[in-house]
């Protein structure tokens, strides 16, 4: 029986008049072309689920050509071999013809029907339209027919008629609507009522397993006619796993090791080593079952073809392939056992043709299936392990007929029990094999070559495919072994060189290994030279040694060894030939660590000392040429450590390495590196943010400061003067060399240029320089000479501090080889420390000026002395401050500005040059420290040996004095500088800091001592065109004058008050170009103060100003109130020049009002008077 050729039966049976006609003809091929059923939703009640069938088509055959079989077989069949659903299909178009003819022919048909077991009936009613007939009218006609024969079969309640309307739209779906859904719902009751059956005696017939006289044979029969069954209807993952029961059983029996049913473990036939895999019609299969005589491997495989047909009904075609690679494994291993009793190369023949006899089935069964991209990239990869099982059988078949030889990587396909194949065994063979292709090529080596390429490459590029580059690149290693020994060396060699840069990043150091001593050994039986090529072969074969200790060269320890020592010996030689510098990245054999990461310094020179190890995992000794070591700093400095090696042991290496540079501070290590000549093994070490925040941290190294150093400080000018060119002081102290030459380059920040080629020498004993466009170049500096340079720069201005990069090259005069490299940033400040605001107040021919000055930062600052400065006294400018003597210095603070005063006299008409204000100053910090610093200086003249503390100590005192701000208000009052929090320790420098506190305790004036700066600001002399000083006078009466100096009388509220306005002008400060004007149109107006006064007379009012003359105006006062009151202000304008004009708008000169009385204030009493008050002393007794 073929499981696959069943499908579900449905019979119709109708009128033998009805049948002839062509209305029936037409109604049938209408009926068939509505096939496939769709969405059939099948609910049975031993799953738990819904099952939902896609499709189901059905055969519909006339019923006259099926008859019950009375001697039905007793072997089990698919429940399918009989009808699940009978139809009848009649026409009837009134009553009267139901009861006369029609009732009887329905009635002997669902009798013969009706006796038959799990089969569902249905009775269609056609029916067709008369046109002349009314709609409503023939809807009634149809409807009492089909109510009496649902009246008369209908005995269980369930309905089983139905009605089909036969019009010109008969291929509508909507019209078969109705009868498709009946015969749905009849096939799936009748299939569920016959499965039911059958499975309840699957069931029965299992639980008897462990009784006497059952069969395994005729269970597995009967459970395979239950999956039959299922899959004939497209259930088919149900089918599939009574198969997956069935295999499950059967792997029961085989441990109870009962398998008195079957046959020998295989009986292998002509074909059988060739024959399909999957192929079920190969051989009676169920015939050797039925009859207990089929081999365990017949059934293995029978079992395997009916599984993997319903996994191709699944689209699950890598399901296929895997099961078939892992079959045709375990099934070779179990033949093994019976190997003698086989053909010779049975198994190899068989599993070859078998695994590509599965892909060509597979692609077959692919054809008519659609796959995503992952679905066909997993395809491809099981397809390519069922190619690569084949092609391992040709490794097996090769070395047995003498092809290939028995070494890896061929030999790593033989089974563990394999023998060598004699000459008269592959020539039986080639007889008995019966896949001539095969035959062939056991007999002829170019055939079989050709063979194993074909296959190999097969398999690449299902591989390819499948993205499994690994297992292609495998696969290529065997082709270039297939060329060496083919004596195609070149081919080989390349494929060898090219392999292991694929193998290396997914660690297979084994096969790495392989690879790469296979390309050594061809390398020089080709006899090619060791060029930078063969390095590169070289330098990754020891790289695969050292990760696996070389346990894939296939050597005892001592031959190991002595192999790699001379590779290395050669590799040394090699690199002493290269043209160009080689880079080896990341390399496993050595590595370089830091054994201490606190460098020291070198005392005698500058530079500093730094511990490593570096570690040799070769066997053998290295000769090598340097070991280098470089740190990152700050702003990508980078500095580097080296020291000139001839070897490394094998094993850990301490070495010290060698930094001219001296810049001090914390550095990570950056990179590494290991020279041979020209060939560099180099390591990165530097982290990225992603790797520090995974807690991989980078190493750090600690560079000491040393203060014999060659050193290079930035400051600001001691002298600033704003309007000139910016400036940066370079100061270069030379420590302990003497240094022939040392060129500085500045690098600013964007938008800033230094100008190298105006730089000036400052001092007596002054060095020669030499000024390039990027640089500048100091000659002859002698030992402990301090050289102070100032670079002029572009403006700066946008920025408040610069941070400036400096590089200096110094070679000095008792190391001329060494060009030591002084990498550093500093930062120095460009804005000013104090911020300054101009007040001026004109009274006459004098003019007042207040600078006021503000810190801009948080640090104090110390201002000396501050001066106005005039170009020249003969232009006509006098100037006098107004600053007393004492405090010497005043201190500004964020809280508390400085404010300096200041007179000046100048003649009217000249012109007038800009002054200069000249502030004297330096900031506390600056001045602390070098108070520090000369206590510090005479306690180390006192002793000498405490030179070496000297800046230990100070940055001990500057640290606690930024610790702790108690210290200021003290030193500000007295002078006397208390550092808080110093405990000195019993120590040599616990001494000296006791005595340094006992200097600095002491009071100094601090313009004793130290550094000043100096600020010049230039200063516009103010011009005014009027000056105008308005008074407002109290008289005693109208017709006094002028004021008295003692009033006589007294002012009260109420009473009239005469008063007098004078405005005073002054054109003393106009501008020279005004000096010839005479007067001026000017406006009073008097502040009008509603709550005090009420003023009578003229308020406002317009008058003609000229110089040194007064306008005088009198009004009368009305005080509002008692008390002292401050007198009206006096608001005086200037009126626009007439017929002057400057862009479309009036000129208006300019004019300050001094208001002379603005600090005056008048007493004004209380009116005198009588007044009389009325008391109310409460209500009269009326009892009197």
């Amino acid at each position: 029986m073929s499981s696959t050729s069943q499908r579900v039966v449905v019979t119709y049976a109708a009128p033998l008049v009805f049948l002839s006609t062509d209305h029936w003809k037409q109604i049938h091929a209408s009926l068939v072309s509505q096939l496939p059923l769709r969405n059939l939703h099948w609910k049975s009640s031993s799953r738990p689920t819904i099952r939902t069938i896609q499709e189901l088509d059905f055969k519909f055959v006339p019923l006259e050509t099926l008859r019950e079989d009375q001697t039905a077989s007793q072997i089990p069949q698919s429940v399918l071999e009989k009808p699940l659903l009978n139809i009848y299909v009649f026409i009837c178009e009134d009553s009267e013809s139901y009861k006369a003819t029609t009732r009887k022919q329905i009635k002997d048909w669902h009798a013969s029907v009706n006796q038959r077991k799990n089969q569902e009936w249905l009775l269609v009613h056609v029916v067709r339209p008369d046109q002349s007939v009314a709609q409503g009218r023939l809807f009634q006609m149809k409807t009492s027919v089909l109510d009496k024969v649902k009246a008369d079969f209908n005995t269980d309640k369930k309905d089983r008629c139905v009605q089909l309307v036969w019009s010109a739209e008969k291929d509508n779906p909507a019209v078969w609507a109705d009868l498709m859904t009946k015969i749905k719902e009849g096939i799936l009751s009748a299939f569920d009522a016959a499965l039911t059956q059958r499975e309840e005696e699957v069931r029965r017939s299992e639980g008897q397993r462990q009784m006497p006289g059952w069969n395994f044979c005729t269970f597995f029969i009967l459970k395979e006619s239950l999956a039959s069954s299922l899959e004939g209807m497209n259930l088919c993952e149900d089918a599939l796993q009574q198969y997956y029961e069935l295999e499950a059983t059967f792997f029961q029996v085989l441990r109870e090791k009962n398998l008195s049913w079957f046959g020998p473990l295989i009986t292998p036939s002509g074909s059988d080593d060739s024959a399909p895999l999957l192929s079920t019609t190969k051989k009676p299969y169920r015939d050797l079952i039925l009859a207990n005589t089929i081999s365990v491997f017949d059934f293995r495989v029978y079992l395997l073809a009916r599984q993997c047909a319903l996994l191709s009904k699944l689209g699950d075609l890598e399901e296929i392939c895997q099961k078939t690679v892992t079959f045709l494994t375990t099934m070779a291993r179990t033949l093994r056992d019976v190997e003698d009793t086989l053909p010779p190369l049975f198994i190899e023949s068989w599993q070859y043709s078998s695994a590509l006899s599965v892909v060509d089935q597979c692609d077959e069964w692919a054809r008519g299936i659609e796959m995503g991209k992952p679905a066909l990239t997993a395809f491809n990869a099981a397809k390519g392990e069922l190619v690569e099982l084949a092609r391992q059988q040709l490794d097996v078949l090769g070395i047995a007929a003498g092809h290939l030889p028995n070494r890896p990587p061929f030999s790593l396909s033989l089974p563990s029990n394999y023998g060598e194949a004699k000459e008269s065994q592959v020539k039986e063979a080639s007889q008995s094999v019966s896949n001539a292709e095969l035959a062939s090529a056991l007999l002829n080596k170019e055939a079989f070559y050709e063979l194993y390429v074909t296959i190999t490459n097969r398999a690449i590029e299902l591989y390819a495919n499948a993205g499994r580059r690994k297992f292609a690149l495998k696969l290529h290693g065997s082709l270039a072994a297939l060329d060496v020994h083919r004596d195609r060396l070149s081919n080989a060699l390349q494929t060898y060189t090219s392999l292991p840069a694929h193998y290396s990043p997914h660690g297979w150091t084994s096969l790495e290994a392989f690879m790469l001593n296979r390309a050594l050994d061809i390398h020089a039986s080709a006899e090619k030279p060791r060029d930078r090529e063969w390095i590169h072969i070289l330098l990754h074969f020891l790289r695969a040694y050292v990760d696996d200790m070389g346990r894939d060269l296939l050597m005892n320890k001592e031959d190991s060894e002595a192999y790699v020592a001379h590779l290395v010996q050669a590799l040394n030689d090699a690199a002493r030939e290269l043209d160009a510098d080689t880079p080896s990245p990341d390399h496993t054999a050595l590595s370089v660590s830091i054994a201490d990461h606190d460098a020291q310094l070198a005392e005698t020179r500058d530079g500093s000392l730094l511990a490593v190890v570096v570690h040799n995992k070769l066997p053998c000794e290295l000769a090598i040429d340097e070991v280098e070591v470089q740190l990152a700093g700050r702003e990508n400095s980078r500095i580097s450590f080296t020291n000139k090696v001839t070897k490394l042991a094998p094993g850990r290496n301490e070495l010290t390495l060698f930094c001219p540079s001296s810049a001090a501070g914390t550095y990570t290590l950056f990179s590494t590196r290991v020279s041979i000549a020209r060939l560099h093994f180099e390591w990165k070490h530097a982290k990225t943010l992603k790797q520090i925040r995974a807690g991989n941290m980078p190493t750090l190294v600690h560079i000491p400061k040393d203060l014999k150093a060659l050193d290079v400080r930035l400051k600001q000018p001691p002298r600033i003067e704003l309007g000139m060119s910016s400036k940066v002081m370079v100061i270069l102290s030379t420590g302990r060399n003497d240094v022939a030459t040392a060129q500085v380059k500045l690098t600013p920040p964007s938008g800033i240029q230094f100008k190298y080629e105006d730089a000036e020498v400052n001092g007596e004993d002054a060095p020669p320089i030499r000024s390039t466009a990027d640089s500048v170049t100091f000659l002859d500096l002698k030992q402990g000479q301090t050289v102070v340079a100032v670079i002029p720069h572009s403006d700066a201005s946008a920025y408040h501090f610069l941070r400036v990069g400096i590089v200096v090259e110094y070679v000095t005069t008792s190391e001329p080889d060494i060009t030591r490299t002084l990498s550093l940033s500093r930062v120095v400040a460009t804005s000013l420390p104090v911020a300054i605001n101009v007040e001026d107040f004109f009274r006459g021919t004098r003019l007042f000026t207040r600078f006021t000055l503000s810190s801009t930062s948080h640090q104090h600052v110390r201002v000396r002395s501050t001066h106005l400065l005039s170009p020249n006294e003969a232009d006509g400018v006098r100037v006098t401050s107004c600053m007393a003597q004492k405090p010497s210095v005043v201190t500004i603070t964020p809280a508390q500005p400085g404010r300096f005063l200041f007179q000046m006299d100048a003649s009217r008409g000249q012109v007038r040059d800009p002054l200069k204000l000249q502030i004297t100053y330096r900031m506390l910090r600056e001045e602390v420290e070098s108070l520090i610093e000369l206590a510090v200086e005479e306690v180390v003249t006192e002793t000498p040996i405490l030179g070496r503390l000297r800046q230990d100590m100070i940055d001990t005192l500057v640290q606690a004095l930024e610790t702790d701000a108690s210290w200021v208000e003290l030193y500000g009052v007295t002078g006397e500088l208390v550092v808080p929090g110093v405990v000195p320790e019993e120590n040599d420098k616990g001494a000296a800091l006791r005595r340094v506190l006992e200097i600095l305790n002491k009071r100094r004036l601090p313009t004793a001592f130290g550094e000043w700066r100096e600020i010049i600001i230039p200063v516009d002399v103010p011009q005014m065109h009027i000056l105008a000083a308005a008074r407002l006078q109290v008289l005693d009466n109208p017709f006094s004058s002028e004021k008295p100096h003692k009033r006589s009388r007294p002012l009260y509220a109420g009473q009239p008050i005469s008063a007098l306005l004078t405005v005073q002008t002054s054109f003393h400060w106009a501008p020279p170009e005004d000096t010839k004007v005479e007067s001026y149109m000017m406006r009073y107006d008097i502040e009008d103060l509603t709550q005090d006064w009420l003023i009578s007379g003229r308020k406002r009012g317009d008058f003609l100003a000229k110089d040194g003359e007064t306008f005088s105006v009198p009004i009368t006062l009305i005080a509002l109130h008692h008390g002292e009151l401050a007198l009206p202000k006096v608001g005086v304008t200037a009126l626009p020049l007439p017929g002057e004009h400057r862009m479309r708008s009036s000129v208006v000169p300019g004019c300050e009002t001094h208001q002379v009385h603005g600090a005056e204030k008048v007493l004004v009493l209380p009116r005198g008077g009588r007044t009389t008050f009325v008391v109310n002393m409460g209500a009269a007794n009326t009892s009197m």
